[in-house]
């Protein structure tokens, strides 16, 4: 392997990547999540609780605190930053120059993924300084490096190793680096967390599932168990007790029984880095064209989206007619018809219909609004994802914004658009749960709204998809986790915990996500058009 052409492919990887205006944002986001991160304890929230008592402020807690956040960020979102690595020579044709040397496919994986290890790495580097400030701001006790580092040393390394080599798998492999591959990973990323319910399950050893423990939370919660023999911490903002007095957290414990999971954390992930090797296409014009070829139609999702096109036909014909009863040219007729372009290019949409509305005949009021809803909400947001984007990473917003009736009201378009497909794929499971439980019609109602708002805002905002469908998925599972006992998050009103305080907020968040997302339109037309 030339070690000179795996330097020259992370040093463009990773300069490409830091000179673009997402990743600064990105990066004071997160540093300004780590000032929220640490309350003041005067205010009566504490960053750390161990078995009911408040931590002190150390650099051993602050650290340990903000480490779990930045790994919960590499872990999450950290996939979505850097999975465009190989797509990426593919659109800018770099790929097809690279193809033509003497470059192996090996060293071209082994490449990208260290590109990938050195970003997630000075990213996380940056944070970690920018988090030490919290010691000097809130801290009880002196700064102390070593201790705030020691943390992001035992907790990082194996949770960006695993990411950066899975995002080159997934792009590798021509089923994962699409859509389907977008959520696939989001799922893939909360089953390592069931691991740590393995590992740090009370009273039994952690075994084999401290060796593929790569978020390091069961390791986490094993030296907790072993320091001050409870499982119950909690970290982030948090009211406690005074009363029950403060304590000092010393950091975690470096021993060789500790170590070595950690190593065989950071190592087993690259063999991931093999199976890419396998799948790898190496600018093969066969194999990376936009048309859809025969290897794609043999494919699983290929053979479901044939049987689906009879289906998507009529839905697309249904609506053709309907449309066709509007004889003049409206935003009504642009969203209805921009709702079934969506339909024809993606046709398990329509399955998704009717595979939806037949379980929502088929349930009960219960498992109508907590079972169906959620998944059929989930599933909506899939659909949606790219509506408000799709023009803009095709290259053809010219084309578009040459009608003035959508160059002036393009976000309110998109939103009908996604609203319109919302509530096809949701059009029976409402009328359903209205039936069942009238008063679960506005929540329901104003959910579909918000996700769509959201979707357009984002999409247009990010100009990916991706951006919408991590941020909508992680706070979908939050929602479903919560089953209600936070009447804030219940925004659909699945749980039937939503107050008409919390209706009206999630309203008001959905017109202030249009009202943004149409002000940076006209920005962005002010600038480039």
């Amino acid at each position: 392997m030339n070690i000179n052409r795996l330097g020259a492919i992370v040093r463009a990887d990773f300069l490409i990547r830091l000179r673009r205006p997402s990743t600064v944002v990105v990066f004071l986001l997160l540093s300004a999540m780590a000032y929220l991160w640490v309350p003041d304890p005067s205010t009566g929230r504490a960053l750390i609780q161990i078995d009911g008592r408040r931590a002190l402020y150390n650099s051993s807690a602050i650290g340990l605190a903000t480490a779990i956040l930045g790994t919960i960020f590499v872990g999450l979102f950290g996939f979505y930053v850097i999975s465009n690595a190989l797509k990426r020579d593919v659109l800018s044709r770099c790929g097809y120059v690279i193809a033509s040397t003497t470059m192996r496919g090996s060293e071209y994986i082994a490449g990208k993924f260290a590109g990938n290890v050195v970003f997630l790495s000075v990213f996380m580097l940056g944070f970690m300084l920018t988090s030490m400030s919290m010691v000097l701001v809130r801290g009880e006790a002196p700064l102390e490096p070593f201790a705030f580092m020691l943390p992001y040393l035992l907790l990082a390394p194996p949770s960006i190793v695993f990411v950066s080599a899975v995002a080159i798998f997934f792009e590798c492999t021509p089923i994962l680096r699409s859509k389907f591959g977008d959520v696939a990973y989001f799922f893939l990323w909360l089953a390592t967390l069931g691991i740590v319910a393995t590992v740090a399950e009370k009273g039994k050893p952690a075994g084999w599932a401290q060796y593929f423990d790569v978020s390091g939370f069961g390791f986490l919660m094993q030296q907790m168990r072993g320091l001050y023999n409870t499982n119950a911490m909690s970290i982030g903002s948090s009211t406690f007790d005074a009363h029950k007095g403060v304590i000092v957290f010393r950091g975690l414990q470096i021993s060789a029984a500790a170590l070595i999971p950690r190593i065989v954390s950071t190592i087993w992930p690259l063999s991931f880095l093999a199976l890419a090797r396998l799948f790898f296409h190496r600018f093969d014009p066969a194999r990376v064209r936009a048309v859809p070829n025969e290897k794609a139609r043999r494919s699983w999702i290929g053979r479901l989206n044939l049987i689906a096109k009879p289906f998507a036909r009529l839905f697309v014909s249904i609506g053709e007619k309907l449309i066709a009863s509007s004889s003049r040219a409206s935003l009504f007729r642009s969203a209805a018809t921009d709702a079934l372009t969506t339909i024809a290019a993606f046709p398990l949409a329509s399955l998704a219909i009717i595979g939806f509305a037949i379980a929502a005949l088929a349930s009960g009021e219960k498992s109508l609004l907590t079972g169906v809803m959620p998944i059929a909400f989930a599933g909506c947001a899939i659909a949606i994802a790219d509506i408000a984007c799709r023009e803009k990473r095709a290259g053809t917003s010219a084309l578009v914004y040459a009608s003035p009736l959508l160059r002036a009201r393009f976000v309110l378009w998109k939103f009908a658009s996604s609203l319109m497909l919302g509530l096809a794929f949701l059009a029976v499971p409402l009328l359903r749960a209205i039936t069942l439980r009238p008063s679960a019609g506005l929540p329901l109602l104003a959910g579909v709204a918000f996700t769509c708002a959201a979707a357009t805002m984002l999409g247009i905002v990010s100009a990916n998809p991706k951006t919408f469908l991590v941020a909508f998925l992680s706070f979908w599972y939050v929602t479903t986790q919560d089953k209600g006992a936070s009447p804030s998050l219940d925004f659909a009103g699945w749980f039937g915990t939503a107050t008409p305080m919390v209706i009206a907020a999630y309203i008001g968040i959905t017109i202030a996500m249009l009202a943004a997302a149409h002000a940076f339109h006209r920005n962005e037309l002010q600038r480039r058009w």
